[in-house]
């Protein structure tokens, strides 16, 4: 929802976008009245951006750097996206003050994503960005990669930080509902493949953001796996594959990301749910978030129940939430499953342990209170 200020300039609600340092409070303001048409980023666009802090306001009117590399966007655009390190020390994972190329649907920096849906070409808008107040381990950077404690004394607020974004053009893209079975699982195997990158990096807020996004791609296969027929009793699902074959015999290329030509079999859709879920399951345990993590190893296992590592993940995540019963319940199925887990053992061993804690406090509480 946007509010309307002065010279009919809007402030946008705001939302929450992920980092590998947490998540941040993201605000969007248009700078100046919004230009007209129909045509913004989509997933897989290639678009060509800039981004400087609002203290160097004075780059955003300046022409091309010469010293710079000229930046075109086309049809083999994706081939030239500009790389950079994502770093947790970083809020912005891409370079300052100068023109790059970053695919929408990478998840290379989720806060610019996000801020370009909706953006038409030539545009500019100021992005403040806040740290959430659900995650006070959090401390701005200048977005050049270099911490700094912003924290100005104990129990301070952090300060915004405000940046310019301004959207110079971008190459085609695809609605999620337009494209083919095919190109669906291709993102989803891309998603997958940045995650488990990005956990063994030590990136488990990226890992985490990427396991949500090919979930959330991932159920829109329901049906539409090989040898499954589509209802074709769906009037809408058979428009939605009619203006597909239309977009592309009209010319419009597909982006790399989304080239698929393989389908999924039954068995590989559910297979890919259940490692996303059981992944994202890990992350979130990582995270210090064990009622998500309980919810998608839950998932897991409904999908699999010889899962051995969704059913241990599950456990330790009832134990963190003080669920010993259900712990214990978890544990044994993997010990069901491999007799000889030497870490399922021990995680009884634990369960016990903490349970026989957790009663003789209650019962020393509950002396005293009668006593």
């Amino acid at each position: 929802m946007a509010t309307t200020g002065k010279e009919g300039i809007a402030t946008e609600s705001p939302w929450i976008s992920v980092t590998p340092g947490g998540l941040w409070e993201v605000q969007r303001r248009w700078t100046e009245p919004r230009k007209q048409g129909d045509h913004t980023p989509l997933m897989g666009s290639v678009c060509k951006i800039r981004i400087c802090l609002k203290s160097h306001r004075e780059i955003i009117t300046q022409s091309q750097n010469p010293n710079e590399p000229e930046l075109a966007v086309s049809a083999d655009s994706e081939e030239q996206v500009t790389q950079h390190p994502r770093s947790q020390q970083s809020v912005l994972q891409v370079p300052l003050d100068r023109w790059i190329l970053l695919r929408m649907g990478d998840g290379q920096c989720d806060i610019m994503e996000s801020c370009l849906e909706g953006m038409r070409a030539g545009e500019t808008c100021e992005v403040t960005v806040r740290a959430c107040q659900k995650d006070s381990r959090q401390v701005p950077s200048d977005g050049r990669g270099t911490q700094s404690d912003r924290t100005g004394g104990e129990g301070k607020s952090l300060p915004p930080l405000c940046f310019f974004l301004q959207l110079h053009s971008f190459s085609p893209g695809q609605e999620t509902w337009l494209m083919t079975p095919a190109n669906k699982w291709a993102w989803v195997q891309s998603h997958k493949k940045k995650g488990t990158e990005r956990f063994r990096k030590g990136d488990i807020w990226g890992a985490a953001h990427s396991y949500c996004c090919a979930v959330k791609l991932v159920i829109t296969l329901k049906g539409q796996t090989r040898g499954d027929e589509v209802d074709r009793g769906d009037q809408d699902g058979a428009d939605l594959t009619s203006q597909h074959v239309k977009g592309e015999e009209a010319g419009e290329k597909e982006t790399k990301g989304t080239q698929g030509s393989h389908i999924p079999t039954e068995e590989e859709y559910r297979t890919m749910k259940v490692e996303l879920h059981s992944n994202l399951s890990l992350c979130q345990l990582r995270l210090g978030q064990p009622i998500k993590a309980r919810d998608s190893s839950s998932k897991a296992t409904e999908l699999d129940p010889v899962n051995v590592k969704a059913w241990y993940r599950h456990g330790q995540a009832c134990l963190q939430l003080k669920d010993f019963e259900e712990a214990r319940q978890s544990f044994g199925k993997v010990l069901e499953l491999q007799p000889d887990s030497a870490s399922a053992l021990n995680a009884l061993k634990q369960v016990n342990a903490k349970a026989k804690e957790f009663d003789s406090k209650l019962g020393h509480r509950l002396s005293k209170m009668f006593s």
